[in-house]
């Protein structure tokens, strides 16, 4: 992961995790986007950016804690405290600014990636307000019998069973930060090759919709719409390398409104 240069001594990347999850997280999203027969399809554009944004979404929120704070990428290595990005990742958008249109600055997909970590990073904020925090992201070992999960586990949710006693249905992870890390990877499989910001968004979505029916639709809604992509953002002129003009929507679906609650009328009156 190169000699950083940037502090004396010399600092090796191998040394700091984000680096090296980052790095590990391409072999993942490049497998699965498009299936394991075509490693081409994370190259360049808004795809090859988001390769990287998902590298340091999953970096970061492995290192994530249950109290939270924000994360620059490379900070160690770089000896810089706001990290090797142009923003640390944060809630604050006087910390980090970026939403979808701010890819109309960016060509670079280490630029590109940082927007899309950014809004993930959002997103699982509102996941894990909802479901909580889980310690591990590491599911527990399945029965090597039965190849199932012991009941008591605190990973995932109970599953239902059938009229024969049987498991039906698949794990669904019960905490905020596991849930939002299985829907990401499970978006990767559905979306498609050379996926733009929208084909990733819905694909989470529809991830979500097959996993617990549909549940938190406005969690993930309301995250992506707090960046700019909400379902009326646009893009106009984007060709598979780049460029265009982007606008931000930061509204959510109506169905995911939430109506000012009329005041309570005085008995009095």
């Amino acid at each position: 992961m190169y000699l950083w240069n940037t502090a004396t001594p010399y600092r090796d990347g191998d040394l700091e995790a984000g680096i090296v999850i980052h790095e590990v997280s391409h072999g993942l999203s490049t497998r699965l986007t498009g299936g394991p027969a075509d490693s081409s399809c994370l190259a360049w554009g808004e795809s090859g950016g988001m390769g990287e944004g998902w590298g340091d979404f999953i970096a970061t929120m492995i290192r994530a804690n249950e109290t939270y704070q924000d994360f620059p990428m490379g900070a160690w290595a770089a000896n810089q405290k706001g990290g090797i990005r142009n923003y640390p990742y944060s809630l604050d958008y006087t910390v980090n600014p970026s939403t979808y249109a701010t890819l109309d600055k960016y060509w670079g997909v280490h630029a590109i990636g940082e927007v899309w970590a950014e809004i993930l990073w959002t997103v699982a904020q509102k996941f894990i307000k909802k479901h909580g925090f889980s310690e591990t992201l590491f599911p527990p070992a399945a029965d090597s019998v039965t190849g199932e999960v012991s009941e008591s586990n605190d990973f995932y949710r109970p599953r239902p069973r059938n009229s024969l006693g049987e498991f039906v249905g698949p794990y669904v992870p019960k905490h905020g930060n596991t849930l939002i890390v299985q829907l990401v990877f499970d978006g990767m499989k559905i979306q498609p090759c050379r996926p733009g910001f929208f084909d990733a968004r819905d694909a989470i979505i529809q991830a979500d919709e097959i996993l617990t029916g549909g549940e938190n639709l406005c969690e993930l809604w309301e995250g992506f719409a707090e960046r700019g992509l909400g379902p009326a953002a646009t893009v106009i002129g984007k060709t598979p390398w780049g460029g265009g003009v982007r606008k931000d929507d930061f509204a959510v679906p109506s169905a995911c409104r939430k109506e000012p609650k009329e005041p309570k009328k005085s008995s009095w009156f």
